[in-house]
């Protein structure tokens, strides 16, 4: 089941703090971008959870730019990874929103996640040197913009 949620929930701040940890062994975000996310104005975001017997395990955060649909810390917990939740909080997203063309989402090359979003139907837009993240080395770390159409 899927439902909204506020950002604040506990248990979606639990689950995104427990996902996002796993990535900091790949890359950490640089002052600017933590920054940059203590600026921006949390009520453009909207919050999704996936739920499995009451259990929630799956996030994403959706904000609507003209007709594109922008997504944002999606998080699937570890035992439910390969099971269809991202896939499920995608789809389900494409149809909640109504007259969107287009969905957005960025990630950190390095992860491994283009991967996940190609295998969603997911093409790259552009890919950079990122001034926001960094590599467990210090050096910087490749940002993915993965864009993927939507067809009524």
């Amino acid at each position: 089941m899927i439902v909204q949620l506020d950002v604040n929930d506990k248990s979606v701040v639990e689950l995104s703090k427990s996902c996002f940890d796993e990535l900091r062994q790949f890359y950490r975000p640089t002052e600017v971008a933590v920054s940059n996310k203590n600026s921006v104005k949390s009520s453009k975001w909207s919050c999704f959870g996936f739920h499995v017997n009451g259990c929630l395990v799956g996030v994403v955060e959706a904000k609507l730019v003209g007709s594109e649909l922008q997504l944002s810390s999606l998080a699937v917990a570890a035992s439910f990874r390969k099971k269809g939740v991202a896939r499920s909080l995608v789809q389900f997203l494409g149809t909640y929103y109504k007259l969107i063309h287009s969905v957005s989402v960025w990630c950190v090359e390095e992860t491994g996640n283009v991967t996940i979003f190609e295998a969603l139907g997911f093409h790259v837009a552009q890919r950079f040197e990122s001034d926001l993240f960094i590599l467990a080395d210090g050096s910087k770390a490749t940002e993915v913009q993965l864009k993927r159409k939507v067809t009524a």
